[in-house]
C-alpha cells in the first residue's frame, strides 16, 4: 500500500504571537528593525521542516477586517490587546521569510486562519492524505483523526484523537460542543455561566452530544437545569463561533500547495538582512567562510616547514598573527594541547601538531616557545586566557597579545552576543559561519579528543577558526576604537585574563573525605525528612511530581488551594511558604519539610555530587574556569564548577565552604569588601546622609531603619534593622513595593510606605536615580567609574514592561559594574605586589565582592596587608571602601 502524501498546515498567527513573546524585544537589527517574532518564526519553520518531508504545504495568516464571527457577535475576541507596533512592523517580514521558503501562503478575508485550514484539511483527507497542523490553538482539536495530528511545537506534543480525549475528557467529534457548554475565554465565547470542563464532560458522556443534553433537559436538576435551559441559545451561539468552517471558498486548490526546493540563496539573503546569521544554510556558509577552493589551509608536517612557518611571520612590532589553541575537553587546564593554528591573512593558515596523533610533539613547541614568548612579535586570539593556559601547561609563556576578539567584542556591546563564542563573533562581523567542534569530533557514543585525530583531520576545520579570528580582528578593533574602549582592554580585561588564567591553574584544593562526608550527612537529612513527610502524609509518593505532591497536599490532606496552573494545583516555594504559615491547620508542618527537602535536595545535585566529580585527581584541586565575557554588568562569573552560587550565610553554606581547604603550610585568608555596592550608590549620588554614615563608619542599615521606624539608630531592632537593609539594597536593585512587600512579607502598602520614607530621607538619592535614567533615555547607555558602557535597548521599547525593565538596569548598572571594575584593578594590584614581594601566596577565587588566597603561614600578615592596601586604596571615591579579612584552615573558617 503506497504511502500517503503528506499535508503541512502552518498556522502562522499561533506562532508569530508565540515567538514574538517567547524572545526579548531586544532582538533587533543595528538599524533599529525588532526581529524577535520573525526569527522566532524563522527557527520553529525550520524546526518544523527538518523533522518532516510533506509533499505539500500552505502557511496560513488572519485576514485583516471583520469575520462573520465578529459580525455574528461582536464581543467575539473583543477583550483582546491591540497589536504592539514592535509586531506590527514584522508582519511583512514574515510573509517574506514565508515565500523565501517557497511556502504558499494564504489569508481569507472574513475568515480565520482556522476556517482555512479547516477547509483545505478537509480537502485532503477526502483526497486521503496525512495531514499536519502546525499550531498550539486548542481549538484544532475538533479536526484531529486518524489523519489529522495537530503539533504544538513549543511543547513537543503531538495530538492524535487519544491525546485529544485525555487532555480534554471528549473525543476530537465532541469537542465544540464542550466549547458550547463550557465557553472559552480566550476567545470570549461566552458558554453556559457555571458549566466548566468537568460539568460539561460529564454531560457529554452521559447524553452523547450538544443535541442529547438539550433532549433531556428534563432530566436534570436544580440550579444546573435552570442554567441550561435560560441559555440555551447562548449555548448554541457559543457551538456556532467555536465551530470551525470547513467550506470556505479557497481560491486555491491542493495541487497549488506542492512544495518546490527551496533556493539556499535568496533565502541567505533575506537572513543577511536581518542580521540572523546562524540560521545561514551551510551551502551558503561554505561558500563565505574563506575556505574557497583556492584556500590555502595545510598542516605543518616537518620541523623544517615549521621553521620557514615562523620564519614567515611579521616582523618585530609590526603585524599581528592568529592563533588558536586546539586542545582535548574538558579545559585548557586538564587537556592536552593537541597543537595551534595560526593565520596573518585571508584564506591562509597553517596548523602545528603537536600532542595529536602523529604530532611533533614537544619538539614542535620548543622551536615556537622564543616566539609565542617576545613582547614584540604581536598575537592576538579569541579567548587569549585560554591560550595562555594551555601554553603555560607545556612551559611556555605567551607574551605579545594585542589582540582579543572575544573580549573586544564584550566591551562593544556585553548584552548582543552572550558569552561571545567566536561563533557569535564571526557571524556578527563577517556575517558567515564556521564549521563547530563536532564536525571533527563527532558526538554522543562516537565522540573522541582531538589528540586522537590526525594532523589531515585537523588541519582544515582549526584553519577555518583561526583565520576567520583573523579576518574579523580589523573590524572588530574598529568598533572598540568608536566606542573609546581600547584602553580598558590594555589595561584590565587582559592584564587581567592572564591573573585569572594563573588562578584556574592553580585551583583551590578540597578535603575530599569530608566531601563524601558531607554528601552522607545531606543524603541522611534528605532521608529523615522524606519519613516525617511520608508520615504526615499517610504514604509514600514521589516527592519531585508537582501532579502527586498537589493530590497529597490538597486532594487528601485538604490544605487550602492557594494557586493554580494550567495543568493542576501550583506547589511552588511561595506557595509552600504559605501553606507553612498557616500553623493553625492540621497537617501544616508538612509544608516546612517540604521546603527543607528541596533546599536539600538541591544542593546535593548542585553541589555535592557536581563538586565530587570536579576534583581534578591529578591535583586534588578544583580547577573552576573565570569566565569575563557572560555577566553583561562585568562580573566575572565562575563555571566547571560555578562555585559563587554557594550559599554564604546559611549552615548548609558554610558546610560546604568548610570543604575547601589550604594544602599543608598554608592558610586561606578571605578579603571581602564591605557593603561595596551601597558605598558606590553614596559615591555616584553624594547624598549627604548616605557619605556621612560612611564617612563616619556608622551603621547604614540600622540608621535607615531608624528613619523608617521613627527611633534612634541605637534603639533599633534586629528585625527593624532586617527591614531597613532590605530597602536599602531596594534601592539598588530598583525593586518596587510589590516586590518589596513579598521580600518582607508586609502589604503592598506598607512597603511603598517603606519607600517613600526612605526617598524622603535619602534625597540625594532619588535626584541621581531619576537623573542617570533620564540620561540613559537620552544617550542609550549608562557607563561605569572606569567609562565602561552597557547599551540598553529596552529603553526604546514600545513595551511598557520592556521600558520599566530598562530604566531598573540603567540604574543598577554603573553600581555593579563600577563594583566589576573595582575589583578587577584590585586584582590587577594584588597580583602585581605579590610578584614584586617575591612571595609564594596565590590568589585563587573572586565570589561577588571577596577574593581567597592561600598563603605560607609565614607570608599571612603580608599578603592581608597587601590586599586590605590594594582593595581599600584601588579607586577614590567620595566614601572609604571597607575591606574585612579573615584566616583560616578551611573558606568557613577564613570568611
Amino acid at each position: 500500500m503506497a504511502t500517503p502524501e503528506r499535508l503541512i498546515l502552518i498556522d502562522a498567527s499561533a506562532l508569530i504571537y508565540r515567538a514574538y513573546y517567547a524572545i526579548p524585544s531586544n532582538f533587533t537589527t543595528a538599524d533599529g528593525l525588532h526581529t524577535n517574532a520573525i526569527y522566532g518564526f524563522a527557527t520553529m519553520f525550520r524546526k518544523i521542516l527538518s523533522g518532516r518531508q510533506p509533499e505539500r504545504g500552505a502557511v496560513v495568516f488572519d485576514a485583516p477586517g471583520q469575520t462573520f464571527r465578529e459580525k455574528k457577535y461582536p464581543e467575539y475576541k473583543a477583550q483582546r490587546p491591540r497589536m504592539d507596533p514592535e509586531l506590527r512592523e514584522q508582519l511583512a517580514w514574515v510573509d517574506k521569510l514565508v515565500e523565501a521558503h517557497h511556502f504558499p501562503h494564504l489569508r481569507m478575508p472574513g475568515y480565520e486562519a482556522d476556517d482555512v485550514i479547516g477547509t483545505l484539511t478537509r480537502l485532503a483527507v477526502e483526497a486521503g492524505m496525512e495531514v499536519y497542523i502546525i499550531s498550539g490553538d486548542k481549538d484544532f482539536a475538533q479536526l484531529i483523526s486518524d489523519r489529522v495530528r495537530m503539533v504544538d511545537t513549543l511543547r513537543d506534543i503531538t495530538f492524535d484523537p487519544e491525546l485529544v480525549r485525555k487532555k480534554w475528557g471528549v473525543a476530537p467529534e465532541r469537542f465544540v460542543d464542550l466549547l458550547a457548554l463550557m465557553g472559552d475565554k480566550v476567545d470570549n465565547i461566552p458558554g453556559i455561566p457555571g458549566i466548566g470542563q468537568k460539568t460539561a464532560t460529564k454531560l457529554l458522556d452521559k447524553y452523547g452530544d450538544f443535541d442529547g443534553i438539550f433532549a433531556h433537559v428534563d432530566e436534570l436538576k436544580g440550579k444546573q437545569k435552570e442554567r441550561i435551559e435560560d441559555h440555551r441559545e447562548q449555548a448554541a451561539l457559543s457551538r456556532e463561533l467555536a465551530t470551525i468552517d470547513t467550506k470556505v471558498p479557497l481560491e486555491l486548490g491542493l495541487d497549488d500547495l506542492k512544495l518546490v526546493p527551496v533556493e539556499a540563496g535568496a533565502l541567505n539573503e533575506l537572513y543577511k538582512k536581518l542580521e540572523f546569521y546562524s540560521l545561514l544554510s551551510e551551502t551558503e556558509a561554505a561558500k563565505e567562510q574563506g575556505a574557497d577552493a583556492d584556500a590555502d589551509f595545510a598542516a605543518v608536517a616537518t620541523l623544517a616547514e615549521l621553521d620557514a612557518l615562523i620564519a614567515s611571520f611579521p616582523a618585530a612590532d609590526s603585524g599581528a598573527v592568529a592563533v588558536y589553541p586546539v586542545y582535548d575537553a574538558p579545559s585548557p587546564v586538564r587537556g592536552a594541547l593537541a597543537g595551534l593554528a595560526f593565520s596573518f591573512a585571508a584564506n591562509h593558515a597553517r596548523f602545528v601538531p603537536t600532542a595529536c596523533a602523529g604530532g611533533l610533539g614537544d619538539a614542535a613547541i620548543a622551536k615556537l616557545a622564543p616566539w609565542l614568548e617576545d613582547p614584540k612579535r604581536y598575537k592576538l586570539g579569541h579567548d587569549c586566557k585560554a591560550l595562555w593556559v594551555a601554553l603555560r601547561r607545556v612551559g611556555v609563556t605567551l607574551r605579545g597579545v594585542v589582540g582579543d576578539t572575544m573580549l573586544e567584542s564584550f566591551l562593544i556591546d556585553p548584552n548582543k552576543l552572550i558569552p561571545h563564542a567566536l561563533g557569535q563573533v564571526v557571524k556578527e562581523y563577517l556575517q558567515r559561519t564556521i564549521p563547530p567542534t563536532k564536525r571533527v569530533l563527532g558526538s554522543g557514543k562516537k565522540l573522541k579528543q582531538f589528540t586522537e585525530l590526525t594532523p589531515a583531520e585537523l588541519f582544515e576545520w582549526s584553519g577555518q577558526q583561526v583565520e576567520a579570528i583573523a579576518t574579523a580582528f580589523p573590524a572588530i578593533r574598529e568598533r572598540l576604537d568608536l566606542e573609546g574602549h581600547r584602553d580598558y582592554l590594555e589595561t584590565v580585561e587582559l592584564p587581567l585574563s592572564w591573573v585569572l588564567g594563573q588562578m584556574e591553574l592553580d585551583g583551590v584544593a578540597v578535603d575530599s573525605e569530608d566531601l563524601a562526608k558531607m554528601g552522607e550527612e545531606f543524603g541522611e537529612r534528605l532521608a529523615t525528612l522524606e519519613a516525617k513527610i511520608f508520615e504526615i502524609a499517610g504514604r509514600e509518593f514521589n516527592i519531585a511530581s508537582p501532579k502527586q505532591l498537589g493530590e497529597v497536599l490538597f486532594d487528601e490532606l485538604k490544605l487550602p488551594v492557594i494557586k493554580r496552573t494550567k495543568t493542576g494545583y501550583s506547589t511552588n516555594a511561595e506557595v509552600l511558604e504559605r501553606l507553612a504559615a498557616k500553623t493553625e491547620l492540621e497537617g501544616h508542618e508538612i509544608a516546612e519539610h517540604l521546603l527543607e527537602h528541596r533546599k536539600l535536595a538541591k544542593l546535593i545535585n548542585t553541589y555535592t555530587e557536581v563538586l565530587q566529580n570536579a576534583v581534578n585527581p591529578e591535583t586534588g584541586r578544583i580547577h573552576t574556569t573565570f569566565q569575563q565575557t557572560t555577566g553583561v554588568s562585568g562580573r566575572l562569573i565562575t563555571t566547571e564548577p560555578d562555585l559563587q552560587r554557594t550559599p554564604v550565610k546559611t549552615p548548609e553554606g558554610r558546610r560546604i565552604r568548610q570543604t575547601f581547604v589550604a594544602r599543608a603550610g598554608c592558610k586561606l585568608i578571605s578579603a571581602d569588601w564591605s557593603q561595596i555596592e551601597l558605598r558606590l550608590l553614596a559615591h555616584f549620588t553624594g547624598d549627604e546622609h548616605l557619605v556621612d554614615s560612611f564617612a563616619r563608619g556608622l551603621d547604614v542599615h540600622a540608621r535607615t531603619a531608624g528613619q523608617l521606624f521613627e527611633v534612634a539608630p541605637d534603639e533599633v531592632t534586629p528585625k527593624q534593622r532586617g527591614v531597613g537593609k532590605l530597602v536599602n539594597f531596594a534601592t539598588i536593585y530598583g525593586q518596587g513595593a510589590t516586590a518589596l512587600s513579598q521580600i518582607l512579607k508586609v502589604p503592598r502598602k506598607q512597603a511603598q510606605a517603606y519607600i517613600d520614607g526612605y526617598f524622603e530621607y535619602y534625597a540625594g538619592v532619588r535626584a541621581w536615580l531619576d537623573a542617570t535614567i533620564a540620561q540613559a533615555h537620552i544617550d542609550g547607555y549608562v557607563e561605569t567609574v572606569l567609562g565602561r558602557r552597557r547599551y540598553i535597548p529596552e529603553l526604546s521599547s514600545n513595551n511598557w514592561q520592556d521600558r520599566q525593565y530598562g530604566e531598573r538596569i540603567s540604574a543598577n548598572t554603573p553600581i555593579q559594574g563600577s563594583a566589576a571594575d573595582i575589583c578587577k584593578l584590585a586584582m590587577l594590584g594584588i597580583d602585581r605586589e605579590l610578584k614584586a614581594a617575591k612571595l609564594e601566596a596565590r590568589m585563587l577565587l573572586q565570589i561577588h565582592d571577596e577574593l581567597v588566597f592561600e598563603a605560607p603561614v609565614a607570608e599571612l600578615e603580608q599578603v592581608m596587608a597587601i590586599a586590605r592596601a590594594q582593595m581599600e586604596q584601588v579607586y577614590p571615591l567620595k566614601v572609604p571602601l571597607v575591606v574585612d579579612v579573615g584566616v583560616g584552615t578551611s573558606w568557613a573558617e577564613a570568611h
